[in-house]
């Protein structure tokens, strides 16, 4: 999904930095610039995968709504899911979108737009 989601940003002639990490575990440590990550630059937004391996990213956005020092970074929580309970789940939990991944890349593009639109103006 990393793959494609930067190709839809490219192919909308959309240019921002993109960092991807593989695990919630790396997610945390990133936003929280620990490790290896403390030179990081601080994003503008968090595309979050609920199905992260390691610590899933319910976890993730648990920890960060509790965490002072990353919870003014946006995170919009990206998944395969259109039920209206993880929705629920996590706008409760704080996230400041939700977004259930398109079914064509069409719709992806328009998707990526609408989050740029919204969050990197």
């Amino acid at each position: 999904m990393a793959y494609l989601f930067r190709a839809a940003l490219d192919t909308a002639g959309i240019t921002v930095s993109v960092y991807r990490v593989c695990d919630g575990e790396q997610a945390l440590a990133f936003l929280r610039k620990d490790g290896v990550y403390r030179e990081a630059r601080t994003p503008e937004l968090v595309v979050l995968d609920a199905n992260l391996p390691k610590v899933d990213g319910w976890m993730v956005l648990a920890a960060w709504q509790r965490d002072e020092r990353i919870r003014s970074v946006p995170i919009v929580v990206f998944t395969t899911s259109s039920n209206a309970e993880d929705r629920r789940r996590a706008l409760e939990l704080g996230a400041n979108g939700f977004v259930t991944k398109p079914s064509s890349f069409e719709l992806l593009i328009a998707e990526v737009k609408n989050l740029c639109t919204a969050f990197l103006t």
